[in-house]
């Protein structure tokens, strides 16, 4: 199927080759809203040559998308006047996944008329701010709930203590069981606020094959499995040892399985990736080398309002959850100097886990 916009730059070679060396992502749009161009930057975004891409409409080319064609439709093609979306997720057929920005405007050439969209990637822009923002309130939420936790521990002994003089001093029944509440209540406050303040242990590194810790987190994940999910394994064989607390590790990929489990429905997948990321920089934090662990699940998704609190202390989207897992998931990852994301959209969630990679 030939369209005008790409004959037209098919017979300039000059205005091709400039279109094409653009580092935006450039689409041109019929009335339609079928694809009628796209430049060398789109078809590699895509994955699909200029010539196969065009007659598709964006549906057509991604498995999700949050672009709002309706409004660029009626803003460009029906008004006459540019159209912009500060930001859109789009889902490709092979699972990628990106956030762009698009700028969009009507051209018009005799009586047919295109929309030009112009694309650009935010994902490292985000993942920057994104990382910058969770850094520093994880640490101002961290600093508050272990001020608030060392002022609720102060009158909490003293209760236990007045209930347990009670204990001693009261000779009936009923004053010994009051007094008896009183203390368990108490120890479950205290237990519940040493959670709070998260692991006060030091981690203690060793070097590890960490194929085989995220094995023993799928062997643990499979003794309690009632969905019937499948895990997925997809390491990488050339890593070698990491110098890590292998407990401590273990301890925050297994929780993000069992969230995974519980959430996905039956017969769902998780799946465990391990690569190597080279000059890596998150937030403060510069790795030259750093080990990625990924895991990914085909559930539902986690709710947006949620995800830019998540690792926060009492954030949490299950029921008669306490919210303290990834809370100290992110405490426990901190300590190894590394990183923990999560990213999600409606099908797919992926956690992924950096950590300063040195070989002994």
């Amino acid at each position: 199927m030939h369209y005008y916009g790409a004959m037209m730059l098919d017979n300039d070679p000059l205005l091709t080759n400039l279109v094409n060396q653009q580092s935006t992502i450039l689409l041109l749009l019929d009335d339609t809203m079928k694809i009628a161009y796209a430049n060398a930057s789109a078809s590699e975004m895509f994955a699909i040559s200029n010539k196969r891409i065009q007659g598709l409409s964006l549906d057509d080319v991604l498995s999700y998308h949050s672009i709002d064609l309706k409004r660029i439709y009626q803003h460009c093609l029906m008004q006459g006047s540019d159209c912009s979306q500060h930001r859109a997720d789009i889902v490709f057929h092979d699972s990628r996944h990106a956030t762009i920005s698009i700028n969009a405007r009507r051209i018009q050439n005799d009586a047919q008329q295109y929309i030009l969209i112009e694309c650009r990637a935010l994902d490292q822009e985000l993942k920057h701010d994104q990382a910058s923002h969770q850094m520093h309130q994880h640490t101002a939420a961290r600093n508050l709930i272990r001020g608030l936790a060392h002022e609720i521990k102060n009158p909490l002994g003293g209760i236990r203590g007045a209930a347990q003089l009670l204990q001693f001093e009261s000779s009936s029944d009923e004053s010994q069981q009051c007094a008896n509440l009183i203390i368990e209540q108490a120890d479950r406050l205290t237990e519940l606020v040493d959670r709070l303040l998260g692991p006060n242990q030091l981690p203690r590194k060793e070097w590890h094959n960490i194929h085989q810790t995220l094995d023993t987190v799928i062997q643990l994940s499979l003794l309690d499995n009632q969905h019937g999910v499948r895990l997925v394994r997809d390491f990488d064989p050339s890593i070698p040892n990491i110098y890590i607390d292998e407990g401590k590790i273990q301890q925050v990929v297994l929780n993000i399985v069992k969230n995974a489990q519980q959430a996905i429905a039956e017969n769902g997948t998780i799946t465990l990736k391990t690569r190597v990321k080279h000059h890596l920089r998150i937030h403060d934090k510069l790795m030259r080398n750093a080990l990625q662990i990924k895991i990914s699940d085909d559930g539902p998704g986690i709710d947006k309002a949620l995800v830019d609190t998540l690792f926060f202390p009492m954030v949490t989207n299950k029921d008669g959850g306490s919210g303290l897992g990834l809370a100290i998931a992110q405490t426990l990852i901190d300590q190894h100097d590394g990183f923990i994301d999560c990213d999600s959209w409606p099908g797919h969630t992926e956690f992924n886990i950096y950590l300063p990679f040195k070989t002994n």
